[in-house]
Parts: C-alpha cells; sequence; structure tokens
C-alpha cells in the first residue's frame, strides 16, 4: 500500500475512534439523551474529520507533508568548528597593539594628546618603537625613549638642543610652563629678537628682570602691565599704557594725539588742574598736541605764527613776558 494512502487511512481511523469516544461520553451522561448525543457531534470532531477526509482525497498536498516532516527530522545539525588550542600557548600570532589599548593603560598621555597634542597627534608607535622595556637596574630609559631630533632636526640650532627643557610634554608640545633652572631668558632672545634688541638699547628696570618674570608660567602668556604697576588713575584702562610706554622699552614714552590728558595728571598735577580751570581757548586743547614728544617745551610760533608786529617782537621774544603761563593764560574775563 502506498505511503500516502496508508498515512491518510491511519488518520481517518484515529478520527472514528475519536469520535466513538466521544458517543459514549456522551451516552454516558443522565440528562442528555440518544438522539441528543448523535446530533450534536463536537464541532472540533468534525473538523478533524474533514481535515482527513481532503488528505486523503489529496494524495500530492499529504505527500508533501510527509516529505517535509521527514526532512525536519532527518537533517543534520550544523557542524560546529572545532578550535584546537595550540600545543604550546605561545605558538599564535600576537596582532599589534592599537591606539586604543595604548590609551587604556596610559589615560594621561592620551588625555594629552587628544585635547593638546597638536601634530603629535599619531599612532604612538610612530615615536615609541620600543616599549615596556624599561629596566630600573640598567637604567636605560633615554634608550628606549624617542628623540625628538629624529623628527624635528635641531629648529632653534645647535645651541639649545635640551627640547624638553622648555617643551616639557612631548604629548602636549605647545604648551610650555617654563622648567625650572632652565635658561630661559638667553633662549628667548635666540627667537624673540626685536625685544631682546629694544630691553638692551633701551635701558629701565626692565633690564633686571628675566623674561620669564613677567612672561611667566606659560610660553606666549601676555602679562597686564597691573600685575607690577599701578594705574596713573583710578579706573584707568589697560590698552592706553602701551599707547605711552612700548612694553620693551618702557621709559621711551611715545605720545599721540588720542593721548588722554589724565593720564598726564599722574605726574603733571599741577600743571594738569591750571590747564583743566583756565578759561583760555589752551584748555581746549589736548595736551600732546603742544607736546608731542614727552619732555618737550614747544615753541609757541609753532601754532601761533606772527601773532604780533616785528618791532613788538623784537622787544618782547619771550612770549611768556606777557601771556605768562601757557597752562593757564591771561584772558580778558567779563565783569
Amino acid at each position: 500500500m502506498p505511503v500516502v494512502k496508508r498515512f491518510a487511512l491511519q488518520t481517518l481511523l484515529v478520527v472514528l475512534a475519536l469520535v466513538g469516544f466521544m458517543a459514549v461520553a456522551a451516552c454516558a451522561r443522565p440528562d442528555v439523551d440518544d438522539g441528543r448525543v448523535e446530533s450534536e457531534t463536537p464541532p472540533a470532531a468534525t473538523e478533524v474529520k474533514q481535515e482527513a477526509v481532503e488528505m486523503a482525497s489529496e494524495p500530492e498536498a499529504a505527500d508533501s507533508a510527509v516529505q517535509v516532516a521527514q526532512a525536519e527530522t532527518t537533517a543534520e545539525p550544523a557542524p560546529t568548528a572545532n578550535k584546537k588550542d595550540p600545543a604550546n600557548p605561545y605558538d599564535v600570532d600576537i596582532p599589534p597593539m592599537s591606539l586604543e589599548q595604548c590609551g587604556q593603560c596610559h589615560p594621561t598621555y592620551f588625555e594629552s594628546l587628544r585635547t593638546e597634542g597638536g601634530r603629535h597627534q599619531f599612532d604612538c608607535r610612530e615615536c615609541h618603537e620600543v616599549f615596556h622595556a624599561y629596566n630600573p637596574q640598567k637604567q636605560n630609559w633615554a634608550e628606549i625613549m624617542p628623540n625628538c631630533a629624529d623628527c624635528h632636526g635641531q629648529p632653534h640650532g645647535s645651541v639649545h638642543v635640551q627640547c624638553l627643557s622648555c617643551h616639557v610634554d612631548p604629548h602636549a608640545p605647545l604648551s610650555m610652563p617654563y622648567a625650572e633652572g632652565a635658561p630661559v631668558t638667553k633662549a628667548c632672545a635666540d627667537c624673540h629678537t626685536g625685544p631682546a634688541r629694544e630691553v638692551a638699547e633701551f635701558p629701565s628696570r626692565h633690564m633686571d628682570v628675566a623674561c620669564t618674570s613677567c612672561h611667566h608660567d606659560q610660553h606666549g602668556y601676555v602679562p597686564s602691565c597691573f600685575e607690577c604697576h599701578g594705574p596713573h588713575y583710578e579706573g584707568q584702562a589697560l590698552e592706553s599704557c602701551t599707547e605711552c610706554h612700548p612694553v620693551h622699552k618702557p621709559l621711551e614714552i611715545a605720545l599721540t594725539p588720542t593721548t588722554g590728558a589724565r593720564t598726564c595728571q599722574a605726574c603733571h598735577d599741577t600743571v594738569y588742574t591750571e590747564w583743566k580751570e583756565t578759561p583760555s581757548k589752551h584748555g581746549q586743547v589736548n595736551c600732546s598736541l603742544c607736546h608731542t614728544e614727552h619732555g618737550m617745551i614747544p615753541d609757541c610760533r609753532t601754532c601761533h605764527v606772527q601773532p604780533h608786529s616785528d618791532n613788538m617782537l623784537s622787544k618782547f621774544p619771550d612770549c611768556l613776558t606777557c601771556h605768562i603761563n601757557p597752562h593757564d593764560l591771561p584772558v580778558k574775563r567779563k565783569n
């Protein structure tokens, strides 16, 4: 007998047995008669019987179902890879360490490179060709650490070859807090020739201090004049300091037409008060318009060209003989 027909017949027999069992159970109920049992076949049994009949009538569908069931039961499990450990645990290839692995053990250096590394932000192994090889007994630190000159040569000439005296942290090369005891002032002059020349040619108390006394803590730091010097008057703007006093030659006072007269008051208080209160037209003229250089006494005829006749000027060549005080000229006052 073909497999499909045998399978359909077995299914039909099971359904008939189930229906008979349910009929016997219905007869055993005291409140239900035989006619009712016969007429009330459970819907589920009916559906099962119908499916069996349909399956028996469609041998191709039944055959497919049998084949699927057989395939599922006879399918072989997927083969698992058998990874054998080497006989010697050191018979394995170790891949090079990654940048992330370096950072896991050296987070401080990694963070410095991340935030202040500049052009040093590349793979650690491009500098550190030998690592984890320091031996305290051999003191071989210099042998395993990279040499700055291998990449940079001698950017500051042959005089300054101790790179770490200024660039104390190669992982943050542009951050240069000055190393204690380093000859920084001389090193500064090699690069900053202009300021060094001005300090030497125009003597002042700025010659007596090292560069790091003002430019302290960090390379490129520009200090406020008020860190050492008090203002000429309360509320003076910091910008006005360098308008008159060039930083590296502070006694060479440079006046401009916009130099505030109130700045002059710090040293010339009496003159400033006279000028401030005078009713003459000189009270409307800024100090630096007449005194174009600090300490210079102007000639009145620079502005007042031939104010009087030659005869009068020959008798009174000094204007102040009559006009007495240029900061508070005598004027005809109203009664």
